[in-house]
């Protein structure tokens, strides 16, 4: 496969890395699919560029058993991931076909890989185990017949043990989320919280290989997650997600008003799309600023 279009090497998080191994993405397919195929090298990581998409693509995707599967690891709680993923979905589709030199623009009906779509939740908001989030859901005029699903699964404390214990890699991953969070908790700051995590991931033997190899690279990806977190969560107690339609109405009555709610949002679509250093960059360049306005039609 054309390596223009997918990237083995691309990793901004420790799912990404961690799920980005072969051995370690079949561990958490079969989990998912209740099988127990053995040979990861059958299996292929086709997780798009960030070069080409910008932070616009799924954290995994992985081809296997001519199924392109998904995976998404989100701490906030997202209603809109069944439309992200339908997008993510096409431009995996488009990069694969691309790759392989087939065109839409001939008779022959053209076979592709069937779609799964999953998103891991581990925030710190309540969720049940699973959710099924629908397309169809978002239609603004109800229409049978397209649907698009992101199955959404609570991989916090307490949530799909089964899931959990079929899976050491997801399992490992969700506790030493959790052991962070319980340090915080704690009053312990947050680079000695994540230390203190990973060194008791260790010692019960959850990712103890990888975290011994990667120790330092772990602590750097999960403190940036953290605090990009903490961003975030600042961001919406200050009560802008849920003043975005007062704020619209009120906008269009004074002007000025109308351009603040219309940077709210803009801000509101970087983070949910992890998009924190255009974010970073929108804030102090305003005709980066007008690109982005652009770009999600505001």
């Amino acid at each position: 496969m054309d390596e223009h279009y997918v990237d083995r090497e691309y990793k901004n998080n420790v799912f990404c890395d961690l799920f980005s191994e072969k051995r370690n993405a079949l561990s958490l397919y079969n989990a998912l699919n209740h099988t127990h195929y053995e040979n990861a090298e059958e299996l292929e990581i086709v997780t798009l560029s960030d070069v080409i998409f910008m932070q616009q693509k799924n954290d995994v995707s992985i081809m296997f058993q001519n199924i392109l599967t998904l995976w998404e690891h989100q701490s906030t709680l997202n209603f809109n991931m069944p439309l992200r993923g339908l997008i993510y979905f096409a431009r995996n589709i488009d990069g694969i076909l691309k790759s392989r030199g087939i065109t839409l623009y001939g008779k022959k009906l053209v076979k592709i890989p069937s779609p799964d779509y999953y998103v891991l939740y581990n925030g710190t908001e309540t969720a049940p185990d699973r959710q099924d989030l629908r397309l169809s859901d978002s239609f603004i005029t109800p229409k049978e017949g397209y649907e698009w699903t992101a199955h959404m699964l609570n991989i916090n404390a307490g949530h799909n043990l089964e899931l959990l214990d079929m899976c050491p890699p997801l399992k490992g991953y969700a506790l030493l989320v959790q052991y962070t969070r319980n340090f915080q908790a704690n009053g312990i700051e947050l680079k000695e919280a994540i230390g203190k995590a990973i060194n008791q991931c260790i010692r019960e033997n959850h990712l103890k290989s990888y975290l011994l190899k990667k120790k330092a690279e772990v602590n750097l990806m999960l403190l940036t997650e953290f605090n990009q977190e903490a961003f975030a969560r600042a961001i919406r107690n200050e009560g802008i997600e849920e003043g975005f339609e007062k704020g619209i109405e009120k906008g269009i009555e004074k002007g000025i008003e109308k351009g603040e709610s219309r940077l709210n949002q803009l801000n509101f679509h970087l983070i949910s799309d992890k998009r924190f250093d255009d974010l970073a960059r929108a804030t102090n360049d305003r005709q980066y600023q007008a690109q982005l306005y652009k770009e999600y039609g505001l």
